[in-house]
């Protein structure tokens, strides 16, 4: 891979195949808090002396204010679901690398995306989603952790907005 920036902390990292950046997933402010949230608890979850999940919980209480303890429980609930779930391991970019948060793996993005259609209501692409994501095992109780979850987050066409900005 060739470095196409000299920009400090710019490791070079690009999409590889069936990656996407973050710009080009077209997340709402809402979903894109949730993914960077989600690669904090995974973080933990891959290196536990990181103590990633500390980061996801500052992170969704800023974002979400009094809310996000709860929200954070609720997605925590999703991702182990996802977890116990899928055979193989979870393909997650660092929170913590600039570069590396702006793109988008194929997990990440079908996790966030079933989120955001069951946001919208369209139960039926989050089980597509789901069932590629936990490679053709039931995703019944990711589906309803996902629900549960999305019952405390504001609807997409809600003006409300997030305590931090969006980088």
């Amino acid at each position: 891979m060739q470095r196409k920036s000299n920009v400090p902390n710019d490791c070079g990292r690009e999409p590889g195949a069936k990656e996407c950046t973050l710009a080009d997933l077209g997340l709402d402010p809402v979903e894109e808090q949730l993914l960077a949230i989600t690669r904090h608890v995974f973080q933990s979850f891959a290196v536990p002396g990181t103590q990633g999940w500390l980061n996801g919980l500052a992170l969704a209480e800023q974002a979400f204010g009094h809310d996000g303890p709860r929200l954070f429980a609720r997605l925590v609930d999703a991702l182990l679901a996802v977890r116990a779930t899928r055979r193989s391991c979870f393909i997650f970019n660092s929170p913590m690398c600039p570069c590396c948060s702006k793109v988008v793996t194929e997990h990440e993005r079908r996790l966030i995306t079933a989120l955001s259609a069951i946001r919208r209501g369209l139960i039926g692409r989050a089980r597509t989603e789901l069932m590629m994501l936990c490679e053709g095992a039931e995703a019944g109780a990711v589906i309803h952790a996902l629900v549960a979850l999305s019952r405390h987050l504001p609807t997409p066409d809600e003006k409300k907005s997030l305590s931090i900005a969006i980088q």
